[in-house]
């Protein structure tokens, strides 16, 4: 008799194992889905023997609501709900926050960021299909701006594009969202996704293996781990006077998240990601790279959503 329970509690848990979920999105038209995020990179590098370390993080607030559902994309209306930001430079720091002090210029031009919508199609496997419309973001940027000349203007205006523009979105919501398989999963099985890292200055390529841990009352608990790699050429990104991209491009992440097993929406996820390359900068883009130098990229990427 005890043989037989035992025997039975063992099919029933090998039952449980061999069940399989079908892990995707599963939004619902006019519904909104909120994301916060709290960014923290560092960034070392390495000039003439002397490391220049700059420390930032960034914080935010989207929200997400599902204009439309065409077949298994989703046409999302985005818009910011609130940003700040703090970097540290040279034992300097700085502070923004778009509901802070407005007479700072950079806390004025993140106040007028929000509340502007853009559009990301998103499809059920969670690939970011595109980014439209981002430069309804800074159609008011200078409004209540004290007078400044048109270079601070153009140069202020460059800088949040390279941070705010639809390149940049992009690469962040896929590297967020590219974490579900192409078929039905159970626990303790494993799927390869890769994503393109294209932003101002990197080209890399990301290859995650993923492992579905368990599965909850409420959420599918998901890691991955991931090996960073150079992909083609990056183009040169403007900065200042200077011109300046990361080349030889290699490096880790490991990434920890639950989704909502009834929305596939992210509730809760930690990416922690560790990239090493060479920096070449140049004077202008015609001219010879003038140096080239070493940099380590630390940065800590936590995400909440409901």
């Amino acid at each position: 008799m005890k043989k037989t329970f035992t025997l039975l509690l063992l099919l029933v848990t090998l039952g449980s194992y061999a069940q399989k979920s079908k892990l995707e999105l599963n939004l619902q038209k006019d519904s909104t889905y909120y994301l916060t995020v709290n960014a923290k990179m560092d960034i070392d590098q390495l000039i003439q023997g002397t490391h220049q370390i700059v420390k930032t993080t960034i914080t935010g607030k989207m929200a997400h609501k599902v204009i439309s559902i065409q077949d298994t994309v989703y046409n999302l209306d985005v818009t910011y709900k609130s940003l700040a930001m703090n970097m540290g430079i040279g034992g300097k720091t700085m502070s923004f926050d778009s509901e802070g002090d407005t007479t700072n210029i950079l806390s004025r031009a993140m106040k007028n960021l929000i509340g502007h919508t853009f559009t990301i199609l998103i499809s059920k496997r969670g690939q970011i299909v595109a980014v439209k419309n981002t430069e309804h973001l800074f159609e008011n940027l200078f409004d209540g701006f004290p007078p400044i000349d048109e270079p601070k203007k153009l140069q202020l205006l460059n800088q949040l594009q390279q941070s705010f523009g639809e390149k940049t979105i992009k690469g962040n919501m896929q590297e967020s969202f590219v974490i579900f398989p192409k078929t039905p999963v159970g626990v303790k099985s494993t799927w390869v996704n890769q994503t393109n890292l294209v932003a101002a200055a990197i080209s890399a390529k990301t290859k995650t293996t993923f492992t579905l841990d368990s599965i909850t009352d409420k959420d599918y608990e998901i890691s991955g781990n991931a090996v960073i790699m150079s992909d083609k050429a990056a183009a040169y990104k403007s900065t200042n006077t200077i011109f300046m991209r990361l080349i030889n491009i290699g490096g880790t992440n490991t990434t920890k998240v639950k989704v909502n097993k009834k929305t596939g929406w992210i509730t809760q996820s930690n990416v922690i990601k560790h990239i090493k390359g060479d920096v070449e900068l140049k004077q202008t883009l015609a001219g010879p790279v003038m140096l080239t130098s070493p940099m380590v990229i630390d940065a800590d990427l936590g995400t909440s959503g409901n």
